[in-house]
């Protein structure tokens, strides 16, 4: 599967202008979002750092040993594990923010109801193809988790916890696009153990800081495609989100991510 995809920002005072103005543009309500991002990072192979860096002694000359280094090293991504709240479970308080309805805000996180609201999806992204876009591209894998103990699932896989965040925001269809008013919010941080099952930060998402001390948000347009290669679904999903862009480019300004802020690889191993 290929994402596709335009961004823009929104500042704070323009946030309920744009939710009203996306409300008539696809003539449906806003539906409310509330994600848990669990970010996870690829453990480096066993042994990489015993690789030489330089010829010598070892026998292996300096090209080939970068070789070496760079075959084991490639390959090594962040990844998530995204949680998403039910539909059901959300509302709004008083100053427009979303929160969670009073059967979850017991406050404990570790209810068996606060875990069947919570829809848990492994997610990959790529880095965004690279050269002039006229949008951004990437592969994109999402697999369903059902049960079992996820954090460790990929802890033996190599993926070790790193941290988590939330995306609180609106949902908007028109066509095959959808359109995501956003902003992220720090939660607290946890050991990895407990990055599922706490979840009480839920009962008052209002208290949650934003990344963005500005109050901004993000407005991503974006399309999944099953297979993104094909050149008629590829031209499709670009003449769409390109009409998207030309139509409420009173609006907000949507750009082509850009490319290193969406990077998803690790930084190269350096050799201690």
């Amino acid at each position: 599967m290929h994402e596709f995809a335009l961004y823009g920002q929104v500042t704070k005072n323009d946030h309920h202008r744009m939710l009203q103005q996306l409300a008539g543009y696809t003539r449906m309500q806003p539906q409310d979002v509330l994600e848990i991002h669990l970010v996870f990072k690829a453990r480096q192979p066993p042994g990489l750092d015993n690789v030489p860096s330089a010829g010598g002694s070892q026998g292996i000359m300096q090209p080939e040993a970068q070789k070496v280094r760079a075959m084991l090293n490639a390959g090594l991504y962040y990844v998530q594990l995204v949680g998403e709240l039910a539909q059901n479970e959300l509302k709004h308080t008083a100053n427009g923010d979303i929160s969670m309805t009073s059967g979850n805000g017991n406050g404990n996180g570790n209810s068996e109801h606060d875990k069947s609201t919570i829809k848990w999806t492994f997610e990959f992204k790529d880095t965004p193809d690279p050269g002039k876009q006229a949008i951004s591209s990437r592969l994109l894998y999402r697999i369903p988790f059902e049960a079992g103990d996820f954090v460790e699932f990929l802890n033996a896989f190599g993926y070790e916890y790193v941290s988590r965040y939330m995306l609180v925001g609106s949902n908007f269809y028109d066509q095959d696009t959808t359109l995501f008013v956003h902003k992220v919010v720090q939660l607290p941080q946890v050991p990895a153990d407990k990055a599922i099952s706490d979840v009480s930060f839920l009962s008052d998402v209002s208290k949650l800081q934003d990344f963005d001390r500005s109050g901004g948000y993000i407005l991503q347009a974006s399309i999944d495609v099953v297979d993104g290669n094909h050149p008629e679904l590829k031209d499709r999903a670009t003449r769409q989100l390109l009409g998207h862009k030309e139509a409420l480019k009173q609006a907000v300004d949507l750009t082509p991510g850009d490319r290193l802020a969406l990077d998803t690889r690790l930084p190269s191993v350096v050799r201690r």
